[in-house]
């Protein structure tokens, strides 16, 4: 560290990422079960962890990992589902680390644990905040198991594979693949946006390797075998999977490869215009906040830093195709905000990598006599981020208000469901309230899916949601 004032900066900032993640994992608090964690949470109740995924893989679906965490939450009891959130966020900001710690260790930088901490948590917090439907991928269980988790399971891998690529002995490296193949089966099978992206991710990285390996190619190639391999298996598991019967008569797959292609790439450039377009703001800051962090590296002699920058850029848009392509494929449609969320975490990090790796370069090319302003300069944008960032976490607290009041009036819901059940009732009949938005809810059809759901995990005949 520089000087006393980057420090008590880098602090700050820290500081200020922290309130904006505690406020977000304050309204996780109000989580209950929605739509989809009434299904998963019968068919674990009734059928195990092992049967059931059995049984969901074969008429539920194919995300067979999602079946299984929903099996080994379920073990800590309902009220697991206000705790992911947070939990979430936690693993997340330290899978962040990890992968960072990796990278400039790779690298051969020396940097403070000041600037990690501060690059791992505003890289969480502007992945939140950005995030096209929060309540969708980080206050619903189920959307974070299938669109939030991967990501923090993808830096992770990420870790691993940069860290392995400083071991030299080649028997370790067999090893520590083999374990990352078993992360990333998991991972890949937690969606199939996942396993577009994470696939697609490795795919990249040994291209990277066979172009920039040199010496270390081979060593490379077999670190990533397990984790490319895995995810291939996932993606052909899930292929497989007899419940595509039923997902491809309501969404048919597309006439012809061009077809889906040609969408394909269309609503890429949608996808990637509408986020420069909707989010001029805390793109400028997530820009400015990496540019200045890349500025800032300690130690390090920038080589190649431009170069890395647009190739780090080109990762990104090609990631974001590979997460949106499963969703394109199904009926040709737009995916869904809570499947982008997937597409969101490539495009913003190849954003952010590319502007840190810019603010690298710049350093590089400016005369030494300059560096101490500049880097002064750097620090007082970051305390603009910083600033930005409090005022940005009204967003999370005035979600919270709304959650609270929801969550109020599901607990209500539940004590009258529990309540009608003791008293030996099999149709239950409570009142029809907004107790979720964006989300399907009980309906006054009892045959609803919804409805069939929630019957099955109270264990009754039917519940009728009355006006």
């Amino acid at each position: 560290m520089k000087s006393v004032f980057e420090r008590v900066v880098l602090i700050v900032v820290c500081l200020v990422l922290l309130c904006g993640l505690g406020a977000t994992a304050y309204a996780g608090t109000f989580s209950r079960y929605w739509a989809d964690d009434y299904c998963y949470a019968a068919v674990v109740q009734r059928d195990g962890l092992i049967r059931g995924t059995l049984y969901w893989y074969q008429n539920g679906g194919n995300r067979f990992a999602a079946f299984l965490a929903v099996g080994l939450i379920e073990r800590l009891g309902q009220a697991s589902v206000v705790f992911l959130p947070s939990g979430l966020l936690i693993a997340w900001a330290a899978a962040a680390s990890f992968a960072l710690n990796a990278l400039v260790k790779l690298a051969g930088w020396k940097v403070h644990r000041l600037w990690l901490a501060t690059a791992s948590l505003g890289w969480v917090f502007f992945l939140t905040y950005t995030s096209p439907d929060r309540l969708q991928t980080l206050y619903w269980r189920m959307g974070l198991l299938h669109y939030s988790l991967p990501l923090v399971l993808i830096l992770i891998q990420a870790g691993v594979v940069l860290g392995g690529l400083t071991i030299g002995k080649p028997a370790r490296l067999v090893w520590i693949s083999a374990a990352n193949g078993l992360l990333a089966l998991f991972c890949a099978g937690l969606s199939e946006t996942a396993a577009a992206l994470q696939t697609t991710l490795y795919l990249l990285l040994a291209a990277g390797l066979v172009i920039w390996g040199g010496g270390g190619k081979r060593n490379g190639l077999v670190l990533l075998s397990g984790g490319l391999m895995a995810s291939l298996l996932a993606l052909l598991i899930m292929a497989l999977s007899p419940a595509n019967e039923w997902r491809q008569a309501l969404l048919p797959p597309p006439p012809s490869a061009g077809a889906w292609g040609g969408a394909l790439l269309r609503y890429t450039i949608d996808f990637v215009r509408d986020t420069l377009r909707t989010l001029p703001l805390p793109l400028g800051m997530w820009l400015a906040f990496c540019g200045v962090l890349g500025y800032l590296l300690n130690g390090n002699k920038p080589r190649n830093s431009g170069l890395a920058g647009w190739a780090l850029l080109a990762a990104g848009i090609i990631g974001t195709a590979a997460a949106m392509a499963p969703s394109v494929y199904a009926g040709l449609q737009y995916p869904a905000g809570r499947a982008l969320m997937t597409a969101r975490f490539p495009l913003m990090s190849g954003l952010g990598l590319a502007a840190a790796a810019w603010g690298n370069w710049l350093k590089g090319r400016l005369p030494s006599a300059s560096h101490q302003w500049v880097s002064a300069a750097g620090l007082v944008g970051l305390l603009l981020v910083g600033a930005y960032v409090l005022r940005a976490t009204q967003l999370p607290l005035n979600e919270a208000q709304m959650l609270a009041v929801k969550a109020a009036r599901w607990d209500a819901r539940q004590a009258e469901i529990l309540s009608q059940r003791a008293a030996g009732l099999q149709t239950i009949r409570v009142r029809e309230v907004d107790v979720v938005s964006t989300l399907e809810d009980l309906t006054p059809q009892p045959e609803h899916w919804v409805n069939g759901c929630a019957a099955d995990y109270y264990q009754v005949e039917q519940i009728i949601a009355e006006r």
